[in-house]
């Protein structure tokens, strides 16, 4: 076989991958696992590859820590992630990652936004408060939930996609994600 013959392969998959690296979403983040299996870590990158949002806006190293604690939450520089809930799922593989996005869209929270910013989100989308400094309210009723929600929906559009801004009045007019990421990207813009 010539030098040419066993060159073409390579060149084929080069090219290829060029030609699909437009549609590739946005990627990145700085994380780090502590503890979950491999199949959950996966899962994890899966889920923030997928999205199209620029994860690397939140400069701060995140700490994912995955472990059987039925549970999912954030806080500065932490994500808490179930193991069961990445890896198996009975609502198949997918089922965690607009948990995931949603869990690391709090860090752009913590880490990005300002006092401002936030009461431009409270303004656009409302919310009684922005994150469970009042007691007692429903999840959807702080705007840190709000957002984080819409970080996930409108930048991972898929039917697989658990998290949906259900908060809305049923006759309001529907939320469209070109609209949300213009809005969030002008917000992480300013």
């Amino acid at each position: 076989m010539t030098a040419a013959r066993r060159l073409l392969p390579v060149v084929f998959v080069a090219l290829a991958s060029l030609a699909w690296a437009g549609n590739a979403p946005a990627a990145g983040g700085h994380y780090v696992f502590d503890g979950g299996s491999a199949e959950a870590r996966l899962q994890v990158r899966a889920a923030l590859d997928r999205s199209a949002f620029n994860w690397s806006l939140v400069q701060a190293t995140i700490t994912i820590r995955i472990s059987d604690c039925g549970c999912a939450g954030s806080r500065p520089g932490e994500i808490l992630l179930d193991e069961r809930q990445l890896t198996a799922s009975p609502f198949g593989p997918r089922y965690a990652w607009g948990i995931v996005q949603h869990e690391y869209a709090h860090q752009l929270d913590f880490f990005v936004l300002t006092r401002a910013d936030r009461e431009r989100v409270i303004r656009r989308f409302g919310g009684a408060a922005w994150c469970y400094e009042v007691r007692g309210l429903a999840r959807d009723d702080y705007g840190c939930e709000r957002l984080a929600t819409l970080v996930a929906w409108a930048y991972w559009r898929s039917t697989a996609n658990v998290e949906r801004p259900d908060w809305l009045p049923a006759d309001a007019p529907p939320l469209r994600r070109d609209r949300v990421r213009a809005f969030v990207t002008a917000l992480v813009s300013s």
